[in-house]
């Protein structure tokens, strides 16, 4: 406002107008930058949640329970990689193991690569193919959701909202820029997990649409992470989705609505897998505990120092 001065009292409104543009401008970029962080969080997060599963129990068993999701993302990852030209050798929703999951095309029983889902392609375009038809997986997850959420989750989000939640979501659309503001988003985390369990406690589970909301909303969501495809694919299809949103919302004035009104789905989303994730890892250690103090580690134990040398 300063150099709006400098320039004269009869330019000082028309520069106030273009410095406030800038403003919102900036406002919006922070907006979408914060969207695509939440984003990656999710992937990350949902991946986390999925391998601590699948360590605990028979990977078969959890990739039935999230047969929804699985169906959703690998139908939607065969259609980008058909659209794309590539060719689709082999697709099973749940392999039995023999095919293996690593390069020799071997996996040792019981690991996570057995009865998970298997697309086999052959892309025509070696690196957009992949990117491409990651993108539509994620896509279809993510758009499941919404639609889920449109028709079952309203008892759901209105619980998870109330009280100070929208206070927290308004703050979390920030990225921290010191120390300080960090520490004060952590513990905005904190609070938005503490929220989350809350919410799963008070809600009426009577209401058929409940579980059926939480169910579909968990399995979607795990979903957005690769099972055994390739990683950066996702990565890099997540930040062409996260870079479509911010270029839309630029050029359409109006998607701001659309993103203001999907940010409370979106921290849900979010506040879901915190705490999936938090309550894995407190059974993960019960479990790996309870192991160790019946000695069942022990005999792999033997056979590692056996097959070291150290004996």
């Amino acid at each position: 406002m300063l150099l709006c001065r400098l320039l004269g009292v009869h330019r000082l409104k028309t520069c106030a107008t273009n410095w406030g543009g800038l403003l919102v401008v900036k406002g919006n970029f922070l907006i979408y930058a914060a969207f695509s962080v939440y984003l990656l969080g999710i992937l990350f997060t949902a991946m986390g949640v999925y391998r601590l599963w699948a360590g605990m129990i028979k990977p078969g068993r959890v990739n039935w329970a999230l047969l929804p999701g699985t169906v959703v993302a690998e139908m939607a990852y065969i259609f980008g990689s058909l659209i794309t030209g590539g060719e689709v050798r082999r697709a099973k929703l749940m392999d039995g193991g023999r095919g293996g999951s690593g390069r020799g095309g071997k996996s040792s029983p019981g690991s996570a690569g057995e009865a998970e889902p298997t697309t086999e392609t052959a892309p025509k375009l070696r690196h957009v193919g992949p990117i491409v038809a990651a993108f539509m997986s994620v896509l279809a997850c993510g758009a499941g959701i919404v639609v889920v959420h449109s028709l079952l989750g309203e008892p759901v989000t209105e619980q998870f909202t109330e009280g100070r939640t929208l206070g927290l979501a308004e703050r979390l659309r920030e990225l921290p820029d010191s120390t300080g503001a960090f520490w004060e988003q952590f513990a905005c985390q904190i609070n938005l997990l503490h929220r989350m369990a809350a919410t799963w406690t008070e809600l009426d589970w009577k209401d058929w649409r409940v579980p059926l909301f939480v169910y579909l909303a968990t399995c979607l969501t795990i979903r957005l992470a690769p099972v055994r495809r390739p990683l950066r694919s996702t990565l890099a299809a997540v930040i062409v989705l996260a870079g479509i949103i911010a270029l839309v919302g630029v050029i359409w004035k109006q998607f701001d609505s659309l993103v203001d009104n999907l940010w409370p789905l979106v921290m849900y989303v979010w506040a879901s897998l915190l705490f999936l994730l938090w309550v894995s890892l407190i059974a993960r250690g019960g479990v790996g505990l309870v192991r160790a103090l019946a000695g069942k580690d022990a005999p792999k134990t033997r056979s590692r120092r056996r097959e070291t040398g150290e004996e």
